[in-house]
């Protein structure tokens, strides 16, 4: 049985469609870290060298047509797509090698835009090893049910969606090197968050921050225990009112935020500046 199951892995080799990737990692500039930046992602992250960052959790404008400050969320989908591959290009340079990339999206069930899946098929295009994918049950659209598709008709339902998820890809290696005595997560937690479908309200304080899609702070908590360490370096490249990097900072990982809106920025630097600083 044992022969049988290495001579599968021999003939199917896993992750076959992976890239090498360089191996040395980098530190992040001094003048980075722990910091808000206000500007397009694209370009501050060309500033920053390879493979520097440990963890990158983010959620991208989804081109509903939501109301955010500076940014226009409705755009052709080509245009979309378009711009969130030059910064997620850039993501992907800046990853450490063995470094974990987690993004929160849905469809676009009313354009027929399978948002999750380009973005799938884009990562591995790129040479990502494909981890998980976790569901994330939020349950407040219960009450919700969308105008478009056919009433108790076959011509074109609608089936109705509670959740979103979150897309987890690996850089050259899924194993991801630290050190026993910076893991912080639980025994309970792991046994908990390993089951890949997570029920977390929604945060209920987006009015009080005034941005109009923000991650509930315990989603957050759960990202960094799972799949960083204590030190490590989480990066948001849409960090919005700064959820990421307020979280990143309670948990003792550095942080870099960036935002191209001054006030979403303003937002997450308050938000910090509540927190002791860690050495």
């Amino acid at each position: 049985m044992i022969r049988r199951v290495k001579e599968k892995k021999i003939i199917r080799k896993a992750a076959f469609y992976a890239k090498e990737f360089p191996k040395e990692n980098l530190e992040v500039p001094a003048k980075f870290k722990d910091q808000i930046l206000v500007g397009d992602s694209e370009d501050i992250l060309k500033e920053l060298p390879d493979n520097c960052i440990d963890l990158i959790l983010t959620s991208p404008p989804y081109n509903f047509g939501r109301s955010y400050d500076s940014f226009e969320d409705v755009v052709s989908w080509q245009d979309y797509f378009e711009k969130l591959f030059k910064i997620l290009n850039e993501c992907i340079r800046v990853l450490k090698y063995g470094g974990r990339i987690v993004i929160n999206v849905r469809p676009c069930f009313s354009d027929y835009i399978p948002t999750n899946h380009i973005i799938s098929n884009y990562f591995m295009e790129q040479g990502l090893i494909w981890m998980e994918e976790i569901i994330w049950e939020k349950h407040h659209h219960l009450a919700r049910r969308e105008s478009w598709g056919s009433w108790k008709s076959p011509s074109c339902p609608h089936l109705h969606y509670t959740w979103e998820y979150l897309l987890v890809y690996a850089k050259g290696s899924v194993k991801h090197e630290g050190k026993k005595e910076l893991i912080d997560i639980t025994k309970e937690e792991f046994l908990d968050w390993n089951r890949a479908y997570w029920e977390i309200i929604p945060e209920t304080k987006m009015n009080k921050y005034g941005h109009p899609a923000m991650f509930p702070i315990e989603l957050v908590r759960r990202v960094l225990k799972l799949y960083s360490y204590i030190g490590d370096v989480v990066l948001d490249p849409f960090n919005g009112a700064g959820t990421t990097t307020f979280v990143a900072k309670l948990l003792k990982r550095h942080y870099i935020g960036i935002d191209i809106s001054e006030k979403y920025c303003d937002i997450a630097k308050a938000r910090l500046s509540s927190i002791l600083d860690f050495d």
